[in-house]
């Protein structure tokens, strides 16, 4: 581990200067950063730029320190130095816990998660979703929103008085309750209306087979939400990772992956809404996944190397507005490895779609990928990638895209490789491996924003969050 760990510090020098498969361009990554700077592991991590000030950064993360919360991270220089971890560095609101154990926290909630991030266009307001939860009787869960008001130095979050988006009670059927819980909650602010869109999957029974897509909206800043909307019916039963995009006129578009019944395999829908989230088109199916990338042990676990839990294959949109096109990066296995592809159709027609394109391929692993796409039409992708490592070794690759897709060039975004089966999380008195179930990424004509779970000292319980910047 020391000789690892030696070698990770004198490859951060060479970070700045990227290496690059494809062809040659003058993209530039920064020096990977440290945001959390602690001894405990976090994971999950979104991230957003202020759009009336791009130095202005947030990122969250679910973090196993003292409160088991949702971790909130500023930046006001652009990604070179963030607020960490300890002592200040969770969500108010939600947690009866923070990150310093002598301070109690303003909520009233045993544990958050599942974090996501965003701004209102005039970079006035951050919104933080965290999804709340206790551990005793009656497990009652909320989606909960803090409004944070931007000052010149950084966030100033609500302690009290968080806006409920969704309450549950988390003793589901698939334990043997009436309860039903909320998962993998996703936020998106309309740029031209400032309509928040909060959607997420909702569990509710039969053997875990039925999680029916719900949206929420909001158009007052988020002071208040209307009352959910199902937008998955029928056959459509099984569904998770749903994601909301909007076009410059208004168009929402949301996608998701879905388990066909009876374990016939993996596909993805599309729906579309013109009335701000109030009512959305029958789901079309898009696309039909070969074999998902599938890392979720003891369950299933179909890439090489040791076991460990991540994202995976997940339906990641954008929308490109300079071409008028939804489109949606994902992984899948279509031959011995799991490789990052894309799609697209036009805005006028969500029943066609471009065949699937390979970004990035190589003979190695890929999974878990987040996709921007730049006013100008610029492309962004990041994902996990064993690569550079002859497939022995987990890095983060960004490739991107000036042609719409036509061609890419790829750049070795992290210093050196880990396993994350070694690494983890802190279970019982050993570690669980799981490196979080999604990164974050944002897309501006200046450069591309990442933030991803990676690892510092000490092994195995701190997986940190890192940000890292792509300037073409």
């Amino acid at each position: 581990m020391k000789a690892l760990f030696g070698a990770l510090a004198a490859l951060l020098v060479l970070a700045a200067f990227a290496i690059t498969a494809g062809s040659a361009a003058a993209t530039t990554i920064g020096t990977p950063v440290d945001v959390t700077k602690d001894m405990t592991s976090q994971n999950e991590t979104p991230i957003a730029v202020n759009p009336a000030n791009p130095n202005l950064l947030l990122s969250g993360a679910n973090d196993w320190n003292f409160n088991d919360g949702c971790g909130m991270y500023v930046s006001t220089d652009g990604g070179s130095s963030w607020t960490g971890a300890l002592p200040e560095g969770y969500l108010p609101g939600v947690t009866k816990f923070t990150n310093n154990p002598d301070v109690p926290g303003t909520g009233t909630f045993d544990a958050g998660g599942d974090p996501v991030v965003a701004f209102s266009p005039d970079g006035r307001t951050a919104y933080y979703v965290c999804q709340a939860f206790n551990f005793t009787p009656p497990f009652g869960i909320q989606l909960l929103l803090n409004r944070g008001t931007v000052t010149p130095s950084g966030i100033t979050w609500q302690k009290t008085g968080l806006t409920v988006v969704s309450t549950w009670n988390g003793n589901g059927k698939t334990r043997g309750g009436n309860g039903q819980f909320a998962d993998h909650e996703s936020i998106h602010v309309d740029q031209v209306s400032g309509r928040i869109y909060v959607t997420w999957a909702q569990f509710d029974g039969l053997k875990g087979t039925h999680s029916p897509v719900l949206v929420a909206t909001s158009t007052n800043g988020g002071r208040s939400f209307s009352g959910p909307v199902k937008v998955t019916v029928g056959n459509i039963r099984n569904n998770q990772d749903q994601r909301i995009v909007t076009a410059p006129n208004g168009d929402a578009y949301l996608t998701f992956d879905n388990g066909v019944q009876g374990g016939k395999g993996t596909v993805l829908y599309v729906t579309k809404s013109t009335d701000g989230g109030a009512t959305w088109s029958t789901p079309f199916q898009f696309a039909t996944l070969v074999n998902p990338v599938c890392v979720f042990p003891p369950g299933c676990f179909n890439i090489s190397g040791g076991a460990f839990r991540a994202g995976g294959t997940y339906p990641a949109p954008a929308f490109d507005a300079l071409r008028n096109r939804l489109v949606v990066a994902y992984a899948d296995i279509t031959g011995l490895f799991g490789q990052m592809y894309f799609t697209s159709a036009s805005a006028a027609d969500l029943t066609h779609w471009t065949a699937p394109q390979a970004i990035a391929a190589a003979p190695a692993d890929q999974f878990m990928g987040e996709l921007g796409i730049a006013p100008n039409g610029r492309y962004d992708v990041s994902f996990y990638d064993r690569e550079w490592t002859s497939n022995q070794l987990v890095d983060l690759t960004y490739a991107t895209s000036s042609n719409g897709g036509t061609s890419w060039s790829r750049y070795r975004v992290t210093p050196a490789g880990f396993d994350p089966s070694t690494w983890g999380v802190p279970q019982g008195a050993g570690f669980r491996p799981f490196i979080g179930d999604y990164n974050g990424i944002v897309s501006t004509d200046a450069a591309a924003f990442m933030a991803y779970t990676y690892v510092a000292p000490p092994q195995p319980f701190n997986l940190e969050v890192f940000f890292a910047k792509a300037t073409p």
